[in-house]
């Protein structure tokens, strides 16, 4: 593991989504990690430690409001978090707001747009 390059967790269970986010940050000098439910995810997290968490909410065993859920009583969460998620509720975006989320993005998103906000956040040039 490159701490010298920011650490980058995708929680995503769609293979094609997770090919795309692999293909639209190629570009940046990141290290991209998967973990495609939330038990893996959690403990992907807790081991590397991100800088930003890319995270779906539709979970094959635990949505990704448990996962955070998880992450803060561990005191496991990190800095940026960006949720991919296909709900476009107004509750969904609430509960994102109350988890400290930087940004909800509703799928299908531009991955001009996704790649510009992580590189905001994570201060890339």
């Amino acid at each position: 593991m490159n701490k010298l390059v920011p650490q980058i967790v995708s929680v995503e269970d769609d293979d094609g989504i997770f090919e795309l986010l692999q293909i639209t940050l190629e570009p940046l000098p990141i290290s991209l990690h998967r973990a495609s439910d939330g038990h893996t995810a959690v403990q992907l997290i807790t081991h590397i430690q991100p800088d930003l968490l890319l995270l779906d909410i539709a979970l094959p065993d635990m949505n990704g409001w448990d996962v955070l859920k998880t992450l803060c009583e561990q005191k496991r969460k990190p800095p940026h978090i960006i949720v991919l998620t296909a709900y476009s509720e107004p509750a969904h975006r609430l509960i994102a707001h109350f988890q400290e989320v930087d940004q909800y993005v509703q799928k299908p998103f531009s991955p001009v747009d996704l790649r510009r906000t992580i590189c905001d956040l994570l201060e890339l040039v």
